[in-house]
């Protein structure tokens, strides 16, 4: 009897093991798919949604698609500058929240700067559309227009082209 009880726990946990480390895979896997997609190589293959997806849902011409690329790439790189800022800054925050005698005046000041970076980002962004908007003619900026609205009330969220 406590042999077949201690088989019975072993293959359990034989199971439970293999599921975990298919689930770690399967999670990894879902999510190195979308890192390693580059943002300059064309249009996103169907169903995909990878950084510049937009792009290649605006059937746009070839000088545009290059003239919005490299512009993208300068505005994605600013942004994951600051974006690696704020991360500091949060960490620096944590931190602060951390000591035995929190300071308010350093905590406040702290989260000011958060939003300070938060804030410069968003007009960013928006400086950001406006101009790619401003690349596209009417058909396309109605496109355009409607991608982000989307992205924004749909999916909880924008990643800008």
């Amino acid at each position: 009897m406590r042999d077949k009880m201690l088989r019975f726990i072993l293959v359990l946990s034989l199971l439970l093991n293999a599921s975990m480390l298919a689930s770690a895979g399967y999670t990894h896997f879902k999510q190195s798919r979308y890192r390693n997609i580059p943002f300059d190589h064309g249009v996103p293959k169907p169903g995909q949604r990878a950084p510049g997806w937009i792009l290649g849902d605006l059937s746009l011409k070839p000088e545009q698609l290059r003239a919005m690329q490299q512009k993208a790439s300068v505005f994605h790189l600013d942004l994951e500058t600051k974006g690696q800022e704020i991360n500091q800054k949060r960490t620096g925050l944590v931190a602060l929240i951390r000591a035995d005698k929190p300071d308010g005046k350093a905590i406040s000041a702290a989260v000011a700067e958060i939003n300070r970076l938060q804030l410069e980002v968003q007009k960013a962004a928006v400086a950001h559309m406006i101009e790619f908007k401003g690349m596209l003619d009417n058909d396309q900026q109605k496109r355009f227009l409607g991608l982000i609205e989307e992205a924004m009330t749909k999916r909880g969220g924008l990643y800008c082209p």
